[in-house]
């Protein structure tokens, strides 16, 4: 019985060897020719048809027969593209395209690329995934893939297989009639952050973007575009290519932005040289002049003018402080202005390093003041937040050159010139103030942003160090000598790490300085309204820095504040000097600029003006409150009230007797009853 077995067997691997063997001539292999039955299927409407089936309000089910042909583009093969077949309407030069959602992997062994089918909708649906149009199965409003087990049913195979040739585009070209199509851009390589990473990353599988940017033949910059990578892909370890080239693709996208897929690492041929940044963009607006367009608000930089700065990183996020924030300057020594930009991306130092030379194109960003602090992000109802960190790329561009950076040397009376805001600083002869001394950079504990507080001694002006608690240095302790500080200045002096503070020299005790800033006339010109102002005169040794202070107006016998005070952060006034708080007619009046022009200086004889400083303090008043000035001693309608050149000390108790008062009322309390004041020949603006 064995031996039978054996000789069955034998038989059977002859027969096996005979059947290969006659298949073989002249040692070619000879594949014969398989005859493909082309389905009968008459097609009834255009992919562009279909697409315009859709109607708002969710996913659009199709109750007609209606069949579509087209060519297939995608290929899933590689793992890049997940449970989709991509067709257009031809193999080259198609006019529209369209995405088919089907529950099933490995589509590419039935549907290749080139292959014709046929699309059966009656009882699909047309509708949007993330902003993407696609067919699918309706679910109630939403739009899900086709179930396996109905694909062979509703995608049917022609014999056709054709040579698909990419659509040649520029990324400047791209727009919604392109989506799903094969396309090609040339002049393109990957950003310069992006090198030497890999197409996802190695120890995950989340899908990761990577910044395209293309380029004239001049290697002139002319736009971006997101390569999308799955994590699960199987070329997702190779490094990006480094050189420029072309990209073959499916152009997808997601809501508002564009995408590109490709179907293997093989759809990239980069083997030219890359474009130098230096060469690639032309900035069209300086730092400064950015500033200037700036007038209250939010500002929108728009799409129809190019707007493209150059600057040089003067801010570092190493260390902990600067979290979510670039600053950049317009020159790496003395700069004339800087600007800060916020990004939702944590190590920003990495891609964007101390003295980088950056471009950034701010064209559909926005400005506005962000604490005080003009500043560039992406919009939220009026104000400006962080730019998602996956569209830093599209916006900011690293030159590949690093230049050493020079701080501006200040004094510490220097530092609130609005000039020096968002730029690198250098100030000297500073000192923690004597009540800071043995304190922390924040606290020795937790994680709570600190302020400390510096100065010179002789200078009433002081400046704040701000250290963002999950600084590596915000628990330890700050040096307690004297010297010199670097940092980014905005309204505090912000450094980036614990060496900017060079403190070599032993502490000094500073003598008390007690600012003596006072209100020494106050005008309601009969003849003009919008002349009416309010002066005031340091009789302080020093300048005396205003930041934080405000004049206040208490109207008609008023208790508290009306309106909105004045702010004077930012006004430094010299010892003897003066500044001028006036309504909008003064300069034309007074052929004088005022220092602050507000119609909040409205006073008509009976309101009451404050002077309080940084602490709420009130430093001089002129007037009563909770008092209407009318029929009282201190009643300047039509005239003024000018302050008795014996007094060069503020008062925080209004005393009649410092004062020389007009009025144009008939009141004999008043020291010059019914003499009326003109403008200007009456007045003395700036001058005691």
């Amino acid at each position: 019985m064995k031996q039978y077995l054996k000789i069955k067997n034998y038989v059977k691997i002859a027969l096996v060897v005979s059947l290969f063997s006659g298949c073989v001539k002249d040692s070619d292999f000879f594949t014969p020719n398989v005859d493909c039955v082309s389905p009968e299927i008459t097609v009834t409407n255009t992919i562009q048809q279909v697409k315009e089936m859709y109607y708002f309000g969710g996913a659009t089910e199709i109750e007609e027969e209606v069949i579509i042909e087209g060519y297939v583009v995608s290929n899933d093969e590689a793992g890049n593209i997940y449970k989709t077949i991509s067709i257009q309407d031809k193999a080259e030069n198609p006019t529209a395209a369209i995405k088919l959602a089907i529950d099933q992997t490995d589509l590419y062994t039935t549907y290749n690329v080139g292959r014709k089918i046929y699309v059966k909708l009656k009882g699909l649906a047309v509708g949007y995934s993330y902003g993407s149009f696609q067919i699918g199965v309706a679910n109630g409003k939403e739009l899900d893939r086709i179930p396996s087990t109905d694909v062979k049913n509703r995608i049917v195979r022609s014999c056709e297989v054709a040579e698909i040739v990419p659509k040649l585009v520029k990324i400047s070209e791209l727009n919604e009639d392109f989506l799903e199509m094969l396309i090609q851009i040339d002049n393109v390589q990957f950003s310069s952050n992006a090198l030497g990473n890999s197409y996802a990353n190695l120890n995950n599988s989340l899908t990761v973007d990577r910044t395209l940017e293309s380029f004239n033949s001049n290697c002139g910059f002319t736009g971006n575009v997101i390569v999308r990578n799955s994590g699960y892909s199987d070329f997702k370890n190779e490094l990006l290519p480094e050189g420029k080239g072309s990209i073959t693709a499916i152009l997808s996208n997601y809501y508002d932005d564009f995408q590109l897929y490709v179907r293997d690492s093989k759809d990239l041929n980069f083997s030219e040289p890359r474009c130098d940044y230096s060469n690639a963009f032309t900035p069209t607006i300086t730092i400064k002049e950015v500033r200037e367009l700036y007038e209250s608000g939010l500002f929108e930089f728009g799409v129809s003018a190019p707007y493209i700065i150059e600057g040089y990183v003067i801010s570092s996020d190493e260390q902990g402080n600067f979290e979510n924030k670039l600053v950049l300057q317009d020159a790496v020594e003395n700069p004339s202005a800087g600007i800060q930009l916020l990004i939702d991306k944590e190590m920003i130092y990495e891609d964007y390093a101390l003295g980088d030379k950056v471009f950034v194109k701010l064209n559909s960003l926005y400005m506005n003041k962000n604490e005080g602090i003009l500043t560039v992000g992406f919009p939220k109802k009026n104000e400006v937040v962080e730019i998602n960190a996956d569209a830093v790329e599209t916006y900011l561009y690293n030159s590949g050159e690093n230049f050493e950076l020079k701080p501006k040397e200040l004094l510490i009376s220097e530092v609130v010139a609005e000039q020096y805001e968002s730029t690198l600083v250098k100030v000297i002869n500073v000192q923690l103030v004597e009540s800071e001394l043995g304190s922390a950079f924040a606290y020795f504990s937790g994680t709570d942003d600190g302020v400390r507080i510096l100065e010179t001694c002789n200078e009433s002006n002081k400046i704040s160090v701000f250290t963002n608690g999950n600084a590596l240095f915000a628990n330890q302790l700050f040096p307690e000598g004297h010297g010199a500080i670097t940092g980014v200045l905005t309204s505090a002096i912000e450094i980036r790490a614990i060496s900017d503070v060079d403190f070599t020299e032993p502490y000094e005790v500073c003598p008390v300085i007690i600012p003596e800033v006072l209100i020494t006339e106050v005008a309601d010109p009969k003849n003009s309204t919008t002349a009416r102002f309010v002066e005031l005169y340091n009789a302080t040794a020093s300048a005396i820095n205003l930041t934080g202070w405000k004049l206040n107006k208490y109207t008609n016998g008023a208790t508290s504040v009306s309106g909105t005070p004045i702010d004077l952060s930012g006004v430094v006034i010299s010892s003897g000097g003066f500044v001028i708080i006036a309504n909008t007619g003064f300069a034309s009046v007074f052929g004088i600029t005022p220092t602050i022009e507000s119609t909040y200086i409205s006073g008509n004889g009976d309101d009451v003006y404050e002077l309080v400083d940084s602490s709420g303090n009130t430093i001089d008043i002129y007037g009563v409150v909770g008092e209407d000035g009318n029929g009282t001693s201190w009643e300047y309608l039509d005239g003024s009230a000018f302050r008795n050149l014996e007094v060069n000390n503020s008062n925080n108790k209004f005393e009649i007797s410092e004062w020389t008062v007009s009025t144009n009322a008939n009141n004999l309390l008043v020291l010059y009853p019914n003499t009326p004041k003109n403008a200007p020949n009456d007045f003395s603006p700036n001058y005691r």
